[in-house]
């Protein structure tokens, strides 16, 4: 009688322990491909965007959209961006309107800046690099 009432009971301790297993796991499979995903960003090879040695090609320049006064987005075409990124903040730099200043046909980081048209100021890049989404990858489907 013993052994039927502890083989009745296995189903549900077993049942109890697999639902707590799947139950972690759901919860740990979106944080833990996002961290995949984060790590994956160091890993991105710059040449696939045209930035080699911190220089870009101005023939690869799209448009720059400049977010802030010290960082712009860089569209470089298909579906590719890169992120400039001034050395200090450089005020005007999004409503004056700016012109290159390089030492040749590519915008390089450390070396060449933007000039500003009104005020004539120089903004030194610091730095152009690959820019990179991080979406929401939730499965809900609710949108907002």
């Amino acid at each position: 009688m013993k052994t039927c009432a502890l083989l009745w009971l296995l189903p549900f301790i077993g049942g109890a322990s697999f639902a707590e297993s799947v139950a972690v796991e759901d919860t740990e499979s979106p944080a833990s491909s996002l961290v995949e995903r984060i790590q994956a960003i160091g890993e991105v090879d710059s040449s696939e965007w045209g930035i080699r040695r911190g220089c870009i090609s101005l023939n690869r320049i799209r448009s720059i959209n400049f977010s802030n006064d010290q960082s712009a987005i860089i569209d470089i075409g298909r579906g590719k961006e890169a992120i400039l990124r001034l050395k200090r903040e450089c005020k005007g730099v999004s409503s004056e309107g700016f012109a290159y200043k390089t030492r040749g046909s590519q915008l390089c980081a450390k070396f060449d800046s933007l000039r500003l048209l009104l005020s004539n100021r120089d903004c030194q890049i610091e730095s152009i690099e690959p820019y990179l989404k991080i979406e929401d990858t939730s499965s809900d489907g609710d949108e907002r």
